[in-house]
């Protein structure tokens, strides 16, 4: 039995509810709209349902309280509902069993059997074959109706093959007809698939024989290679040697010039310290004449100001001063009217008093009228309402009586029928339990194949997994690599095109570059960034580094500088600055230098040594960053320059700057650098890393192809184990369901022999208590009709007395008006002169505290004036002595700037004697860098050899040398290389899988030889499942429609009070399509079809078709959701005679809005909304309302 529902947070019940339920019926009312179905709602969502549609919703986050105007909504919604098991129909060792559904708005959702986590799989098999769940009729609505009423053929036959039990055998054949389907596709994707592999079969056979040709003369060609290769760098090797024994006698000579260089530098050096000393105190003084004349400009600003404030205070003075006197007249005259005004009030007040005297004594007279007048209204109501009670106890006590009558004549016709069923029950049950014994045998046996099975393709359903997270684990390392290259390409792509239109250079060095290219004039090698290769980390330091000699054109000689500072001249193409190599004096720090820097901690380097570029630009690199030094930090750098004296500039790795003299730069930048500087550099260094990932790819599409080839093997294994199994379950589902329908059949049968006994004990106990509450029921009648008789003589009299002593009471009434009138007139007269009066004396007030705040300001402006004149004196003061300081400062600084023009005379004279010693030295500096470019062309011979080697054949020097062959005839061997070369390019592009993939495509297509065998046997096998299941819902669904014609022509005579109905399969073909016909035939009319009775009719017998199946699948509780929505009043009393008559048996919960269900319930639940949008649920028990009328 059904005990209780406790909602939380359910559509529109957001609050904790709970009702309670009891045996007998239970109405659910509530007027449209208020939320009473949704109780139904929350019962059908507990037991499982999990469509949101019908639940009445969109999706299943519906369910939950969605908020009103005044409430938010909650995160979540939960249902429990709770049952009596003491007679342990659910199949649980517990009295009492909660089911509890919780849903959270995130949609994680728990299902709770006795507050214990479950699955919805055991909410399910805890109400299987009890009536309680969703597949039973525990739960009737609207909708069922329609369904029986429709004209549709199919919707009618949805009921009868669920109440029938069949429409779990129909799933299975349609599953099986699925797999049926399924199995024919796959035959015919196994035909198409053997078709294709066959003709690919042909095209890598010969594929293969190229395979096997081209390894034997890559073989060769390979070895003939590694051995001309070998002879090469030898050769290479040797004329390298020579010319490095040249090279050392020439740096002995510019180590000389070198060492007279740096003596006149350090002198030049010197004197640039001493101008920088100038400058600091040239700076020092600037400042402090620019502070002096600032304030000097301030002071003669506060003069101007302090003289403003004198004057603006002496007229505010003045104004205040007249202002005050006004005030002085004005309060004069208010207070002589103020005293006149007081008498005329005293007046008015005495005849108010007057009046008032005379309403009190006629007040305390309507007072005791009144509460006489009260008195006697009160007893007429009570006499009034003790008749009505009266009446309505008398009509309740006799619709109790005629009820009472008719259930026990319907008892004492079911005690006969109870009696002949039991005995035709007996032998059914008997015959279903010898014949579902038969069945247990044969689903052991298949069970145990089922499990191996299962095993089996369990294990190949984590083999296939695995092989698709490794192909795609593959793919997605290929997709990133893929992106990589096309990233890389683009950037060197993006860079070259750049580099080659000579983007972020100034627009007279583009000019000239497209020129140069044009003319192809080599002496002129290019902008100074655009020959540097630069680490990515120093970037900014080298940048800030160059500063403008970015730009800066790097020629042979002066020659060609001229001749192209004549060409932007003559085509106006702007301005640009050249560094001939052949003229240019590279400087280098001095050891001293050099090495109190490499101590110095975050020393990187001279900016110079940091870069990567051509040594034939060497004197331009050394002439621009020879003096630069390189550091971590801005501190390593201050520290740094102080060590060094300040003499050389020093950078940050961030791009700052401490310059020669002390001066500092620094900041950020807002401006992006353009990025010039060594373009080339890094357009090549993203077409190398761009080459290693594309190897990467074609090493990960290897092992993808792999991958793949694994995959299909263990899916097709998967596939054959899963047909397999498919197979013995459809052999298993076929036995189980023919068992299943004799156990369902046997337990049936039992439950309705058990039944019947309860209901023969409890139909005579019924009997016997009826004809008890009839005599009760006769007494009280006789005792209220006595009561009411004497309540309404009492009222007679009541009535007379009150009629008197109104028409009294209405003449005081009137006198007490008038005088009302008259004080009312006297209270507004006297409240106009209070107000005058009140405003007057505060106008008063007001103009006291104005005199007063008056004389407060004028003497705050007399004290301002006096402030602003000493202000005045003290300021003219102060500007006299900051303009003779500003005069001071001027002197000093114009000493300061001769002295540094006589030092700038003495480094000039400096730099030309050094400009001399700069050419010797650069002379023998471009000898050495020539010798030493010729021997880097070498060595990069070599290595371009070497590096040949391994990028072509993959081996190195040592491993080449290892498996060389000597070669006799140079000219031979390399004529043999290039045939060898030839002939491999004839055979074209090689499918070197082709010798792999021809062997397994061969496995391949015997296996799928195998497979298209094992899927026709399959089908055969469906097939036969199919014809078992047919056959089974064949005979369920003739035994269950025979029992429900039977109950539907009782129930139908029951609801009818004589009549009869029946069912009748029309058509001759299959009676699983058979339509279902409905005839019934109420008391005085003839056999008819559903269709052409009335509305009301149709609607009742609707009814007892729903009666009927309930009787065949009875369950512990019914729910009726206003399913006698569109019966009328005299088929309604029907429908509830019908049902108090089984409510000893059977808990019913009716959700009704019509009265005759109501007045049949033995409890109300009422369903109201009070507040919008919120539900809330109010109760009353019927049988307890009676005694409280009496």
């Amino acid at each position: 039995m059904l005990q209780s529902l406790e909602i939380q947070g359910f559509k529109s019940f957001p609050e904790y509810t709970k009702i309670l339920f009891h045996s007998g019926i239970t109405a659910i009312v509530g007027p449209n709209g208020a939320g009473k179905s949704n109780i139904t709602d929350a019962i059908r969502w507990v037991l499982g349902e999990q469509s949101a549609k019908t639940l009445r919703g969109q999706r299943m986050e519906d369910v939950i309280f969605n908020g009103t105007a005044q409430r938010r909504p909650v995160s979540f919604s939960e249902v429990t509902l709770t049952f009596d098991n003491s007679k342990q129909i659910l199949p649980i060792d517990y009295e009492t069993v909660s089911i509890t559904r919780r849903y959270y708005r995130s949609g994680d959702s728990e299902y709770l059997i006795n507050k214990t986590p479950c699955r919805l799989k055991d909410v399910n098999a805890l109400l299987m074959d009890t009536g309680i769940g969703l597949d039973g009729y525990s739960i009737i609505g609207q909708g069922r109706v329609d369904e029986i009423l429709s004209n549709k053929s199919e919707d009618r036959r949805a009921i009868f093959e669920e109440a029938s039990g069949i429409v779990q055998f129909r799933t299975r054949k349609d599953e099986a007809l699925r797999k049926l389907n399924r199995s024919e596709q796959n035959l015919l994707r196994v035909d198409d698939l053997l078709a294709e592999l066959e003709s690919q079969a042909e095209t890598l056979e010969k594929q293969a024989y190229d395979a096997r040709h081209h390894i034997e003369l890559a073989t060769r060609y390979r070895k003939l290679d590694i051995a001309l290769s070998l002879r090469q760098v030898e050769t290479l090797e040797a004329q390298r040697e020579k010319r490095q024994e040249d090279a050392r006698l020439i740096e002995k000579d510019l180590e000389q010039a070198k060492r007279a260089q740096q003596i006149m530098r350090s002198d030049e050096s010197e004197a640039s310290f001493k101008i920088d000393e100038i400058d600091r105190s040239i700076e020092e003084q600037q400042m402090r004449f620019n502070q002096y004349s600032v304030k000097e400009t301030e002071h003669i600003g506060l003069l101007a100001l302090h003289k403003e404030k004198y004057e603006s205070s002496k007229e505010g003075a003045e104004s205040l001063l007249e202002e005050k006197n006004r005030l002085t007249m004005r309060v004069m005259s208010s207070e002589q009217d103020l005293s006149e005004r007081k008498m005329r009030r005293e007046a008015m007040a005495e005849k108010k008093t007057t009046l008032a005297a005379q309403l009190l004594v006629i007040n305390e007279a309507l007072s005791q009228m009144e509460a006489s007048m009260g008195r006697v209204a009160s007893k007429i109501e009570e006499a009034r309402r003790q008749g009505q009670e009266s009446n309505d106890q008398l009509a309740s006590y006799r619709a109790l009586i005629n009820e009472k009558q008719g259930e026990s004549q319907a008892l004492s016709a079911r005690l006969l029928r109870l009696k002949d069923e039991e005995n035709s029950i007996a032998l059914e049950k008997e015959r279903a339990e010898q014949t579902a014994d038969t069945y247990k045998a044969d689903i052991l046996s298949l069970k145990e194949a089922i499990a191996t099975l299962e095993q089996q393709a369990q294990e190949a359903k984590e083999q296939t997994l695995r092989g698709h997270r490794d192909a795609d684990r593959i793919e997605q390392t290929m997709e990133m690599v893929a992106r990589e290259i096309h990233q890389l390409n683009y950037e060197a792509e993006t860079l070259e095109r750049l580099e080659s239109d000579f983007e972020g250079f100034t627009r007279p060095v583009q000019l000239l570059m497209k020129e140069v290219n044009r003319e192809q004039d080599h002496a002129v090698y290019g902008p100074l960034a655009s020959l540097l290769t630069v680490p990515e980390a120093l970037r900014p330091a080298i940048e800030t580094a160059l500063g403008g000699s970015t730009h800066h054109v790097v020629v042979d000689d002066s020659d060609t500088a001229k001749h192209w500072i004549d060409w932007l001249r003559n085509a106006r193409a702007g301005r640009a600055t050249f560094l001939p190599l052949g003229a240019l004096s590279p400087y280098a720090l001095d050891q001293r230098t050099k090495k109190t820097a490499e101590e110095s901690p975050g020393f990187i380097g001279v900016a110079g040594e940091l870069v990567s570029y051509d040594p034939e630009i060497d004197p331009a690199v050394r002439y621009v960053l020879g003096r630069t030094l390189v550091v971590e930090t801005m501190d390593d750098a201050v520290r740094l320059s102080q060590k060094i004296g300040r003499s050389q500039t020093v950078v940050t790795r961030g791009g700052d700057v401490v310059n020669r003299g002390g001066s500092m730069t620094g900041g950020y930048r807002t401006t992006k650098a353009v990025g010039v500087l060594g373009r080339p550099g890094r357009a090549k260094a993203a077409r190398e890393e761009a080459d290693e990932k594309k190897i990467q790819l074609e090493k990960e599409s290897t092992a993808l192809e792999e991958a793949k080839e694994l995959l299909t093997q263990r899916a097709k294994k998967e596939e054959s184990s899963l047909m397999a199994l498919a197979d013995q379950k459809a052999k298993l589902g076929a036995v189980l369901a023919k068992e299943e329908a004799e156990k369902l059949s046997y337990e049936r049968l039992l439950k309705e022999m058990e039944q019947r006994d309860s209901e023969l004990l409890a139909i005579e106990e019924r009997l016997a208590e009826l004809s008890t509450e009839k005599t009760h029921f006769e007494q009280q009648i006789d005792a209220i009709e006595t009561k009411r008789q004497d309540a309404m003589s009492v009222l007679t009299s009541l009535q007379s007395e009150h009629t008197s002593d109104r028409q009294a009471y209405e003449e005081r009434r009137h006198e007490h008006t008038r005088l009302e009138v008259s004080i009312a007139s006297l209270d507004e007269s006297l409240l106009e002169f209070d107000r005058v009066t009140k405003n007057t004396g505060t106008e008063i007030e007001e103009a006291k505290v104005r005199q007063g705040s008056l004389e407060r300001e004028w003497k705050e402006q007399t004290a301002r004036m006096e402030r602003a004149r000493q202000d005045i004196e003290a300021n003219d003061l102060a500007l006299a002595a900051v303009s003779k300081q500003r005069r001071e400062c001027q002197t000093l600084l114009e000493q300061l700037m001769e002295q540094r023009e006589e030092a700038f005379t003495s480094q000039r004279a400096l730099i030309g004697e050094m400009n001399t010693v700069n050419d010797q030295v650069a002379s023998l500096q471009a000898v050495c860098e020539r010798q030493d470019a010729e021997l880097e062309r070498m060595a990069s011979q070599v290595d371009d050899q070497l590096n040949r080697l391994w990028e072509t054949h993959g081996v190195t020097r040592r491993e080449a040398e290892a498996e060389c062959e000597t070669i006799d005839v140079i000219s031979k061997a390399t004529s043999e290389r290039a045939r060898l070369k030839r002939e491999i390019d004839e055979l074209g592009p090689i499918n070197h899988n082709a010798i792999r993939d021809y062997e397994a495509l061969s496995t391949r297509i015997d296996f799928t030889r195998s497979q298209r065998e094992d899927i026709e046997k399959a089908q055969s096998d469906l097939e036969a499942v199919l014809r078992d299941l047919d056959q089974s819902m064949r005979e369920q669904f003739n035994r269950t429609f025979h029992e429900i014609n039977q109950n539907f022509n009782q129930v139908f005579s029951e609801l009818f009070s004589g009549g009869q109905a029946e069912l009748t399969l029309e058509g001759d073909g299959d009676v699983l399509s058979a339509d279902i016909s409905i005839q019934a035939q109420p008391p005085g009319k003839k056999l008819q079809k559903l269709s052409l009775l009335s509305g009301g009719e149709r609607c009742l017998t609707a009814i007892a078709l729903l009666f009927s199946i309930l009787k065949l699948k009875p369950a512990p509780f019914c729910v009726f959701d206003e399913v006698e929505s569109a019966l009328d009043d005299a088929n309604v009393k029907r429908f509830t005679d019908y049902v108090r008559r089984y409510a000893w048996s059977m808990q019913f919960i009716l959700v009704t809005h019509r009265k005759g269900t109501m007045e049949a319930s033995d409890r109300l639940y009422g369903v109201t909304m009070q507040e919008r949008g919120i539900s809330r649920v109010l109760s009353m028990v019927l049988s307890s309302a009676l005694p409280y009328g009496d």
